[in-house]
């Protein structure tokens, strides 16, 4: 049987509400609609870790940020442990293209020229769109798009099976982007989020999000106003046409190449973004569903799960685990993720919760509540139930102290059960420590193999 060809396609900081049912209203994107019809659609799928380099680690080793080290802005170097250099033992050929934050991680990267793509801006300017300098074509992202389907023009004369790894830059800020997408929102047409309107609410939320309003007060030197807030949107929605129309080149080199009909597509990103919501903008001040719930299908090049819409909660853990089980790959580590399979064939739930971690601290969310705690023991926690918008700060309210200790009690055994079992014994130190009990030294059991 012929090993289905990987691609796997990562945008930055895009959120899970950007296509399909309940989309955000300014959201209109045909290419990732035409995914989402031909793919099983994972509707509560959370990253694991926030930011860039800590969730592509997470996605790519199946690791918590925690197991490897790998937080806010360092690199993972250890490109051995992530399932593009598993599939290379297994007889592929590892790609990667475009924004990685992984130093290869394990595949043969094709770097792509920054150039002068971004002009003069830099991260966290959201409210100022603007045309890029950069000549259309050599523009980061479309950039990345075309030496992508460069790629799969060599690749289609390959007998070998391929996993590439694309990752575009948007819609992560600065919003600076080829003139012809500057048009495609404008900011008065945008609608404000309901809880940029509630500044009461505003008060009771943690001291993470306080420094965050109060670091854009500073940038801005002024308070966010309802202006800045539809630009932003604005500004992040003509960057997310530019990432559909790659996606529209890339489908459609797929099927001149006669490659699609063999190719398991996975398309993601590694966190959201407030984008407005509660008054500011970005990631990893707070742990809303807006940052931590991202997109993730998954088209299967038999047609097998079409269409289909899980609403199970899954993690970013969860995908390394997946693959190897779809692809029948069977790797000697231990991981904490769980594999979606069940939930793809069955339909049936694989956890109770899902956590998100950053410098900031750690989110724990169920189908029902959510809560989030920073290491100066500050926090938020919502009943997603009465409050789907997490419009009511229940952290320190007496009368929810009972709930508030539950789950953070449900959180620390969710975080020891993943280290537990990224700890179990594999088949290779069994037979280490076997050796060790063969040679009579004290104390050492004899290794006995799982069932």
């Amino acid at each position: 049987m012929q090993k289905p060809n990987i691609l796997f396609i990562m945008a930055d900081q895009q959120r899970a509400d950007s296509f399909g049912e309940g989309r955000h209203p300014c959201a209109n994107y045909p290419n990732l609609e035409r995914l989402k019809e031909e793919s099983a659609n994972f509707t509560q799928f959370f990253t694991a870790a926030m930011a860039c380099g800590p969730s592509r680690n997470c996605f790519l080793t199946g690791l918590q940020p925690w197991q490897t080290g790998i937080s806010n802005a360092r690199f993972n170097m250890y490109g051995s442990d992530s399932w593009m250099s598993a599939l290379r033992d297994n007889g592929y050929l590892s790609l990667s293209v475009g924004k990685t934050h992984m130093v290869h991680s394990g595949s043969f990267h094709k770097q792509i020229d920054l150039g002068k793509s971004f002009g003069r801006q830099d991260g966290w300017d959201h409210f100022k769109p603007e045309a890029s300098p950069e000549n259309k074509e050599q523009f980061f992202d479309i950039a990345t798009a075309n030496q992508t389907c460069d790629i799969l023009e060599n690749l289609k004369l390959q007998e070998d099976p391929f996993a590439m790894f694309v990752g575009f830059h948007a819609p992560h800020e600065p919003y600076v982007m080829p003139e012809e997408y500057l048009e495609y929102c404008r900011p008065e047409d945008v609608e404000l989020p309901e809880t940029a309107k509630n500044i009461e609410f505003l008060r009771k939320k943690s001291q993470e999000y306080q420094s965050r309003a109060e670091f854009f007060k500073k940038r801005l030197g002024r308070s966010i106003t309802d202006k800045d807030i539809r630009r932003g949107i604005a500004g992040h929605h003509c960057l997310l046409k530019m990432v559909d129309d790659c996606l529209g080149r890339i489908l459609l080199k797929l099927e001149e190449t006669g490659l699609l009909e063999n190719t398991l597509i996975i398309y993601t990103s590694d966190y959201g973004d407030v984008l407005g919501e509660h008054r500011i903008f970005n990631k990893g001040a707070t742990y809303h569903d807006s940052e931590t719930r991202i997109p993730m299908m998954m088209r299967f090049p038999d047609g097998k799960h079409k269409g289909k819409i899980l609403s199970q909660l899954c993690s970013s853990l969860d995908f390394t685990p997946t693959l190897f089980d779809l692809l029948n790959i069977e790797v000697d580590r231990s991981l904490p993720g769980r594999s979606l399979k069940p939930v793809l064939e069955e339909g049936v739930s694989i956890r109770e919760g899902v956590t998100c971690s950053s410098n900031q601290g750690m989110m724990y969310r169920t189908e029902k509540h959510k809560i989030w705690m920073q290491p100066d023991g500050d926090g938020e926690m919502y009943d997603l139930v009465k409050d789907p918008l997490e419009s009511n700060n229940l952290f320190n309210d007496p009368e929810h102290f009972v709930l508030k200790n539950q789950l953070l009690q449900d959180m620390l055994k969710l975080r020891m059960a993943d280290d537990f079992k990224t700890h179990a014994i594999n088949r290779r130190e069994g037979l280490l420590r076997n050796e060790v009990a063969v040679t009579n030294e004290p104390e050492v059991p004899k290794y006995k193999k799982r069932s």
